[in-house]
């Protein structure tokens, strides 16, 4: 009998193997290079997209308060400088700033931007950037290009349209100097022998104060680039609009001198105010849709009658208004308007004298809503 047996055949393969990773190895170095470069890209993106918002917000809010586009380039210039990408910072020349109106059809609608050469918004697209020879090196260069990354990014700054209720306090302690106590007898240090309440307002009084305030406030209104409208809403014990919204702000000095000429005492309900200045602001016939809504509210007491500013705070915040308070004088409650304003989403100021209050209603009229909106 023959048997047989099976022999097993080694072939060499490990030259192969060591063959075709000398092969590969390159092409999964040059995957892995190119994985870290498209991750590198998207980060600059975005490091590069917060610079220019930046930018651009800096831009905006300079040329609205100056209209100065000189001075609108510096200021995104040096928003740049200060948000690098590592050590680069994103060229900004006078060619990448366009300047124009910003619009919406509704107050849930986006903005709009148009190149007019002059307006309420500002763009800023990095075609400086995008064109020259700066830019992020790659960690990577491909074949020893030395490619870098310059994206062309846009972004605009628009101060959206505003609608304003401008609430005042006309309680009986308005017709007291800020720098003495409001309490009835007696009547105010300045008032002239026989003053008493529905006599015309004395001098020094907290006032007259006021209204050289409020022109500060509607002055810094006119010489803005978007057209806002302001009602009036005044509120002792009871809350009553005396102007609707409009755009006629001589209107609104006129009613406050109106009431010096016969200054009555009164409590103070601050809520009722606030849901005055809600209830001109949301007026359907006067009010605008796309615009954003702003409650300016000034006291200078205590809330001692009628609806709690708490509650008044809870609606109005519902209601998406924003709410931005100023106490006068050190009677005010400064911790109460706080706390509302920051309910609503605003801010509160508190001065202490007539400069103080100027210099409250000129910061609000400067700080109103700037928004980005691309």
């Amino acid at each position: 009998m023959i048997r047989c047996r099976s022999v097993s055949i080694h072939r060499p393969r490990d030259g192969a193997t060591m063959v075709l990773m000398v092969v590969l190895l390159p092409v999964m170095i040059a995957l892995a290079a190119l994985a870290i470069n498209v991750a590198q890209m998207e980060s600059v993106n975005t490091d590069l997209q917060v610079a220019t918002d930046a930018a651009v917000r800096a831009a905006g809010r300079e040329y609205l308060l100056t209209a100065d586009k000189n001075k609108a380039l510096l200021a995104a210039q040096e928003l740049a400088d200060r948000n690098r990408v590592g050590s680069f910072v994103l060229p900004i020349e006078s060619g990448d700033l366009e300047y124009g109106v910003g619009d919406r059809a509704n107050v849930n609608s986006p903005y709009t931007f148009t190149h007019t050469g002059a307006g309420n918004a500002v763009r800023l697209t990095t075609n400086s950037l995008a064109s020259g020879t700066s830019g992020v090196d790659l960690l990577f260069p491909f074949f020893g290009s030395n490619v870098k990354i310059r994206p062309q990014i846009s972004a605009v700054c628009t101060q959206g349209v505003i609608d304003i209720a401008l609430v005042i306090d006309r309680s009986g302690s308005m017709a007291y100097s800020s720098s003495e106590t409001a309490v009835y007898p007696p009547g105010p240090a300045a008032a002239p022998a026989g003053w008493d309440f529905g006599d015309p307002v004395p001098p020094q009084a907290r006032w007259l104060d006021l209204i050289a305030s409020a022109k500060v406030f509607v002055d810094e209104l006119d010489a803005s680039p978007t057209e806002e409208l302001v009602a009036l809403t005044i509120y002792d014990e009871n809350s009553t609009t005396l102007l609707n919204l409009s755009n006629n702000y001589d209107q609104i000095i006129n009613e406050l001198e109106f009431i010096s000429g016969s200054f009555d005492k009164g409590g103070t309900n601050i809520g009722g105010g606030m849901l005055g200045g809600q209830s001109a602001l949301t007026n359907a016939t006067y009010g605008r849709q796309e615009a954003s809504k702003v409650i300016v509210l000034m006291t200078d007491g205590v809330h001692n009658i009628g609806t709690s500013p708490n509650s008044a705070a809870n609606t109005i915040a519902n209601s998406g208004i924003a709410l931005f308070t100023i106490t006068f004088s050190d009677e005010a409650n400064q911790a109460e308007m706080q706390s509302v304003a920051n309910k609503c989403g605003g801010q509160h100021f508190h001065a202490a004298n007539a400069s103080q209050l100027k210099d409250a209603f000129q910061q609000i009229a400067r700080s109103l809503p700037t928004l980005l909106t691309e």
